[in-house]
């Protein structure tokens, strides 16, 4: 049950992926549309509080899914008991202090930002604080039910919940939007749904899985390996804070709401499109390679598997990046605006950043398995600093652009060569074959890019969905052939095969 559960986790992952994907672009031209660059930037910046806030969950629901599953390995249920209790107590706590922080927050708005946003967007900055303390109760609690249900590999039920809710959303953006509601109603939307998985999750948490908490005694060594392991997960979350929401932060507080917007919309598309597509696999793993590492030391199985995910997520990552290459400029001038044409630069950035840590993602789920984040982490935070202090004056002299280059100069630094020595040589990871592997997948990606470039030159169509679709499909082509032909392994191919087999079975069934 459990192998099926993470095989249709990792699909309903990529069905979960492509759903946001479609649903994100079709209401955010909307959304731009009906709001003002400068009321959207003000709604980027309060997504940026939500984010930070969410940083208060301290990295307890990885840790207790991983704890979870170390107790439960040992059968021991008043343990398991235990456990859960504890975490509880420590989620009420830390929903008390997220609400604290968001207070703190609003009252700081107009010192933050009363020399770069005017009064008006000020004021809808504060109401849609109100808006955020409500998203603080109902997240947090969120979060200790989903990491039980993620810990007992119940991947079917999470991801299924999870399509729901970006089907609900696109719905209710568009209505809101059409109501006249504005960015708060935006915002009011995404808290209502999130009350809402709160309580289906507290549904199957208590119907299916029948699963017990209850504080026998106040474990205090427990308490402490609790924290000393999600506080490097911590560490990790303020990081990516730091990238992906500060530098929102500074070019509100150095350049404008509309420099926001535009930034705004670059990592949008990284956060809910480029690196979905590599988590989407690795996000099942945990459970899987938490076990296999109480019980034996030996890497030979975790290596097979750190290359061959690492391989597919090479394929996918590097492939939408070359895509994006050959028709990303086009994409956001007719998607977003041509008052967004910055935006297509920074993603690029930002991607190319990002290009090494996103094949390697498993790696960060071998670390926790093996409780081994502590370099990691120091790492992160260190280049997150430094990220920090740069950006300011760069971002001030050169604007998105700027901020963009400084955070991926620093993310590539830190999740390349840094990481990819301390896998080599602490963790047992076999680095250099991995990267024999899985460079190759560079050429059919680039030649795919250099054959749609050519096409647009050839074509000189003008900018539209239409065009985009054409150039979309020509790279897949080219890709795809390239790749089924040298450089799919055997592994993909199979799997390939059995998918179209499966398609194809059910359509002739459905014939008869």
């Amino acid at each position: 049950m459990a192998v099926n559960q993470r095989r249709a986790g990792a699909v309903l992952s990529y069905v979960a992926l492509v759903v946001n994907a479609v649903t994100t672009f079709i209401y955010t031209p909307l959304i731009l549309s009906f709001l003002s660059t400068s009321e959207y930037g003000v709604y980027q910046l309060i997504g940026s509080i939500i984010a930070y806030l969410g940083v208060m969950d301290m990295g307890l629901s990885t840790t207790l899914s991983r704890f979870y599953v170390e107790e439960k390995v040992k059968e021991d249920d008043s343990h398991v008991e235990n456990l859960l209790a504890m975490a509880a107590v420590i989620y009420g706590v830390l929903t008390a202090l997220s609400v604290a922080a968001g207070i703190c927050f609003d009252l700081l708005l107009p010192v933050l930002f009363g020399s770069s946003f005017t009064s008006c967007e000020i004021e809808l900055a504060h109401q849609m604080m109100l808006l955020v303390l409500a998203n603080c109760v109902a997240v947090l609690p969120g979060n200790y039910f989903l990491a039980v249900i993620n810990a007992n590999e119940r991947f079917v039920f999470a991801r299924t919940l999870r399509i729901v809710r970006y089907l609900l959303q696109f719905a209710g953006v568009i209505a809101v939007l059409e109501l006249g509601q504005g960015a708060i109603g935006v915002l009011a939307v995404q808290v209502s749904l999130n009350l809402i998985a709160d309580v289906a999750y507290i549904v199957y948490y208590r119907g299916r899985l029948h699963i017990k908490a209850r504080l026998h005694y106040w474990d205090k060594r427990l308490l402490l390996h609790i924290f000393a392991f999600s506080g490097y997960i911590l560490l990790n979350m303020v990081f990516d804070q730091v990238f992906w929401k500060t530098g929102q932060i500074v070019l509100g507080a150095v350049v404008s709401a509309a420099a926001v917007g535009v930034y705004g919309i670059a990592t949008q598309l990284i956060t809910s499109g480029y690196m979905e597509v590599s988590t989407g696999v690795t996000s099942v793993f945990l459970p899987r390679l938490t076990a296999m590492s109480a019980v034996t030391d030996d890497m030979t199985e975790i290596n097979g598997l750190f290359n061959r995910i690492g391989h597919l997520q090479a394929l996918l990552v590097w492939g939408i990046c070359a895509g994006f290459v050959s028709v990303g400029q086009e994409f956001v001038y007719v998607w977003a605006g041509p008052e967004y044409g910055e935006a297509f630069w920074a993603t690029l950035i930002l991607m190319l950043g990002l290009n090494v840590a996103l094949v390697q993602n498993l790696g960060i789920s071998v670390l926790q398995a093996k409780d081994k984040q502590g370099f990691r982490a120091i790492v992160y935070v260190i280049i997150a600093v430094l990220d920090l202090l740069v950006s300011i004056p760069v971002s001030a002299e050169f604007g998105v652009i700027g901020c963009a280059v400084t955070a991926a100069v620093f993310l590539f630094v830190g999740t390349g060569p840094i990481m990819n020595w301390y896998y080599y040589t602490k963790i047992g990871i076999n680095i250099p074959e991995f990267w024999r592997e899985v460079l190759p997948v560079l050429l059919p990606a680039t030649l795919a890019a250099i054959g749609t470039l050519g096409l647009s030159a050839l074509t000189g169509l003008e900018p539209s969905y239409g065009s985009i679709l054409i150039k979309c499909l020509f790279f897949v082509a080219i890709y795809f052939a390239l790749c089924w032909k040298w450089f799919f392994t055997e592994y993909e191919r199979g799997t390939i095969r059995d998918i179209m087999k499966k398609l194809l079975g059910r359509r002739h069934r459905g014939g008869r």
